[in-house]
């Protein structure tokens, strides 16, 4: 299971279709190393969007499945992504 590291309100439009029809809500997604926004499943689905290839190579030396980050884990990131925010 992916860990969410930030999750909004915000519904997600499909930008790549004619209808920009509502495809989901807005959540940041990490494994620990990448990082990638909960619509891109849909986007590889449905429009085959290419994935770089790191990733692709990342994410199979791992079986396909991200690890379950712990609480102290996801603050970590999320203080190291977010930091300079208020900046």
């Amino acid at each position: 299971m992916d860990s969410v590291l930030a999750a909004t309100g915000s519904g997600v439009h499909d930008i790549l279709s004619p209808g920009h029809e509502l495809i989901g809500g807005l959540s940041l997604l990490t494994d620990g190393q990448w990082f990638w926004y909960s619509d891109l499943a849909h986007y590889v689905e449905r429009h085959h969007v290419t994935l770089d290839e790191r990733f692709i190579q990342h994410a199979r030396s791992r079986n396909w499945a991200p690890p379950q980050l712990t609480r102290a884990e996801l603050v970590g990131i999320e203080e190291a992504v977010f930091d300079n925010e208020g900046a």
